[in-house]
């Protein structure tokens, strides 16, 4: 299955998965709020800084005779002189001369006139950035439009109906609501389009097609999810069981996902007699603990012997997930070190056909312990002994430990958990284990979840690697 390295990018093109964008989307819903946040806060800068207040005063005058009468006496010709002093208003002429008054070089403000179609009235509005330009202006116009009109207006005069009174509040009041709300929706609609965009371009495993696609190993199938709390009293209290597939409460899918998954294993492993299986990951949280148990006790089922190694002595996690106690005398790591039995360390477990090798302590030389030559021989024990040899090993992208194990076993399974790790990153692994000429079998998808199983999904942060084994860097421990 392996294949040129440089041809890999023209067969990984991306997929679209509805439930891998949905959920990365979901994850980073702290950083999305932040976004709009974010958007919202420069909305209300960017509205307060650009507001400038507009206020408008305005007055009506009635166009009239110097002789007294208040109209001429046609109303045509009324409407006519009433056009003629708008012109004046609005000339060159009336601007220079509120310019010098106000002794500014050029007026900022905005004036309008408006005659009233067939009567003598006319209307005049001002609108500047503060009260105070608004009426000044405003009364200049009133008191200068004479001297200006002289010329042009004969026997007309203008006669104030209605005085300009002084605006106290703006004509557009600043009203930041909402812009603030239009951008805060529009910072969230954006945030929601960078990550969802992101997930698409991520180059992750997110479906069981993608396998061979992506990476240069054979596709074994796919491991449904299944929620970790069975019931509302243990989502509340937190309180998880071990997932296993012969747990009454298992779903369907998740049941028979191991059953195809084991039926392939078993035709790959039987073309060349195969009996020694190593499970591992490429980092931390993948699920290979948990995939390496569920195997074993299908094998089992299928009325085949096993035994379950848990090859992470540094951090054992088997006896958890099966809930058996350890005694000092069972410990795989003291047998490893020339201090115990074969017969004292292997353990029955409830489940016919399926036995348990390991430990609960945690020994932080297990690389050097590995490195002896008591592992080839309990492999080689082990292999007498069972049709089946699963062993569970530390993830191979931190410890060294997965690389000891394979060079002493048939095949090498790895776990990957869905859209989680880069197929680059697993494709290294691979490379390293094909280094060490050990044999591939193929590639598990694990934890695969679709849309109607979102509810299930976690919103809490991913991606952080290898916590739980601390600062090991790609030395594999040396």
């Amino acid at each position: 299955m392996e294949r040129n390295r440089e041809e890999t990018p023209m067969l990984a093109d991306n997929a679209i998965d509805p439930f891998t964008l949905v959920h990365d989307v979901l994850v980073n819903w702290f950083f999305i709020l932040l976004g709009a946040v974010a958007a919202a806060m420069i909305a209300y800068v960017m509205v307060n800084a650009r507001y400038v207040p507009q206020y408008t005063t305005s007055t009506t005058f009635v166009v009239g005779s110097k002789e007294g009468n208040n109209t001429y006496t046609n109303l045509s010709s009324a409407y006519s002189m009433a056009q003629t002093f708008q012109k004046v208003l609005e000339s060159n002429v009336m601007e220079k001369t509120i310019c010098e008054q106000m002794n500014v070089d050029e007026i900022d403000a905005d004036i309008k006139t408006e005659v009233m179609e067939g009567t003598n009235l006319l209307m005049l509005s001002v609108t500047a950035d503060n009260p105070k330009d608004a009426i000044d202006i405003t009364h200049i116009i009133m008191d200068h439009y004479s001297e200006i009109a002289i010329y042009t207006v004969g026997g007309a005069v203008m006669t104030v109906l209605q005085e300009p009174q002084i605006p106290y509040s703006p004509d557009n009041p600043l009203n930041v609501r909402d812009s603030v709300k239009k951008a805060f929706c529009i910072g969230a609609l954006l945030c929601v389009l960078l990550f969802g965009l992101l997930s698409y371009m991520r180059n992750s495993v997110k479906q069981e097609n993608e396998i061979e696609k992506k990476l240069d190993a054979r596709s074994l199938g796919s491991i449904s999810y299944e929620f970790k709390y069975k019931t509302l009293k243990e989502l509340v209290q937190h309180k998880k069981q071990a997932v296993l597939v012969d747990n009454p409460v298992s779903g369907f899918p998740f049941v028979e996902s191991y059953k195809r998954v084991a039926a392939k294993i078993e035709y790959q492993m039987a073309k060349e007699d195969r009996k020694v299986l190593a499970v591992t990951s490429v980092a931390e949280n993948e699920g290979k603990s948990t995939v390496a148990a569920n195997l074993a006790i299908t094998f089992a089922n299928q009325g085949k012997k096993v035994i379950l190694i848990d090859g992470d002595i540094r951090r054992p996690s088997q006896f958890l997930i099966f809930g058996i106690r350890v005694e000092e005398k069972n410990e795989l790591g003291e047998f490893l070190k020339g201090n115990g039995e074969l017969n004292d360390i292997l353990m029955k477990s409830e489940r016919k056909q399926l036995y348990l090798l390991g430990g609960k302590n945690c020994y932080s030389s297990s690389t050097e312990i590995l490195q002896t030559d008591k592992l080839p021989k309990l492999l080689h024990a082990c292999r007498k002994f069972a049709d089946y040899v699963i062993i569970d090993t530390p993830p191979a992208g931190i410890l060294s430990d997965a690389q000891l194990f394979a060079q002493h076993s048939d095949a090498v399974l790895l776990v990957t958990r869905q859209n989680y790790m880069l197929a680059e990153d697993i494709n290294d692994i691979l490379d390293e284990f094909r280094s060490n000429h050990s044999k591939v079998l193929g590639v598990v998808l694990n934890g695969v979840r679709s849309v109607s199983g979102i509810v299930d999904s976690s919103l809490g942060g991913r991606y952080g690697k290898y916590s739980h084994y601390g600062n090991y860097s790609r030395s594999r421990g040396k």
